[in-house]
């Protein structure tokens, strides 16, 4: 039986080895929930899933019923030429079963820039709605992982790509911007905690309002529009909760703290 997002992102996140920042699961959430809205369907699938911390949120999100692609070298640790992680087939499985559906995973144990566009739609049954991409972080698989994103997405299908803006692989920013720069039909739309999404030029409009609706005026979350790559996006990032952040944000709150300070009642 599929478990429970909510369970997952309340604490069951907190037992997967990752790198994976809550609040991401919380913009996945709400980015599906306008796929939902927008009708855009379609299957999951990540390209580098080490113990399964991302992918297990975006199959919990997942249309019952449809594949929930893995690929990953895994044990081929020979292929993972820059070390950028190392995914463990067995505890991926475990954590899977833990707190997701493993009847509906499938696993390619492979070097991703063997694969299609053509491949991974194989693999899923269909186009891919969700896609994370945070496999190997040379310049040269970034903009191969990036053009096959792009080729098995559905119309409307977001891909999370991971590291753009880490100063630790650098040739992940390379390698995005050489598939930007090379005729890549993904547009950015969202950056935020170590993620950037990217989408189809028709659907930037709607993904970037529903982060300006649902974080734009978060208490825990700054938020900006910037450009990336001459695109407008929306940045995220997370704001301390300061007793001066609280006044700035509520008017019940600066109206009990003038009280205070003046000697005067609250009304």
């Amino acid at each position: 039986m599929p478990g429970s997002f909510e369970r997952y992102r309340a604490f069951g996140h907190r037992t997967v080895k990752g790198w994976v920042e809550p609040q991401t699961l919380d913009i996945l959430r709400s980015l599906s929930e306008a796929q939902d809205i927008e009708g855009v369907d379609g299957a999951v699938a990540e390209i580098g899933v080490h113990h399964g911390k991302l992918f297990i949120g975006l199959q919990l999100l997942n249309h019952l019923g449809l594949p929930a692609v893995a690929v990953d070298v895994f044990d081929d640790q020979d292929l993972n030429v820059d070390q950028s992680g190392r995914g463990d087939l067995q505890r991926f499985e475990l954590n899977v079963r833990r707190w997701g559906d493993w009847s509906s995973v499938v696993v390619r144990q492979d070097d991703s820039t063997h694969l299609t566009g053509r491949d991974l739609r194989e693999l899923a049954e269909g186009p891919v709605r969700l896609f994370s991409v945070d496999g190997g972080h040379t310049e040269e698989t970034v903009t191969a992982d990036m053009r096959t994103a792009e080729q098995s997405i559905a119309p409307g299908g977001i891909v999370v790509a991971d590291d753009v803006f880490n100063a630790e692989w650098p040739g992940v920013s390379v390698g995005t911007l050489r598939y930007l720069d090379g005729g890549g039909a993904l547009v950015p739309f969202a950056i935020g905690f170590n993620k950037t999404y990217f989408t189809d030029e028709a659907h930037t409009s709607t993904y970037r309002e529903v982060i300006r609706r649902v974080y734009g005026h978060g208490w825990r979350m700054a938020h900006k529009t910037t450009t990336f790559h001459q695109n407008d996006v929306e940045v995220l990032w997370p704001t301390p909760v300061t007793p001066r952040h609280v006044l700035r944000r509520s008017t019940l709150a600066r109206k009990a703290y003038h009280a205070v300070t003046s000697g005067r009642p609250t009304r």
